[in-house]
């Protein structure tokens, strides 16, 4: 193999790459099989690829049609437009007590966002705090720059 990954063998005697995808072959295997009515218990065993692997393709392939693995490494990026900071902000002034994980089923329901642009619950907490949307990074470097702003006015 040529992957920088660490290789290993799985309790089916499968041979996988840590943290790289299944090849597309073997998960149109997977799906190919599933629509010909075998089980999830007996793909797992037939292929060599765990069951909670076979489980996980078919739930993607199941929910979005797709066999194409999720994206490796990297951070989401930005999903909070304005009207989305707007929503949230104005969600919060109407009902001071809202939890963040209610504004997000709310953003969901009312369809101000879907499952792939729905801010996290920790972007939620951070739009309220800032009345903005910061990622982590930015907003440790806004907390540096006030910091320093605050100690030189001391």
């Amino acid at each position: 193999m040529t992957h920088s990954g660490q290789a290993g063998v799985n309790q089916l005697g499968g041979v996988f790459v840590n943290g790289r995808p299944l090849p597309v072959c073997v998960r149109a295997r997977i799906v190919e099989l599933a629509q010909l009515g075998v089980r999830p218990c007996d793909i797992s065993r037939q292929l060599l690829v765990s069951h909670g692997c076979v489980s996980k393709i078919l739930s993607r392939y199941y929910e979005t049609g797709s066999i194409a693995p999720g994206n490796i490494g990297g951070s989401k990026p930005k999903v909070a437009t304005p009207l989305v900071v707007k929503k949230i902000m104005s969600y919060k002034r109407k009902n001071p007590s809202i939890f963040a994980w209610e504004i997000r089923d709310r953003l969901l329901r009312e369809r101000v966002c879907d499952k792939n642009t729905i801010p996290s619950i920790s972007s939620i907490n951070r739009i309220i705090r800032n009345g903005t949307y910061f990622t982590h990074d930015e907003e440790c470097v806004l907390n540096d720059i006030l910091f320093h702003i605050i100690l030189r006015f001391k």
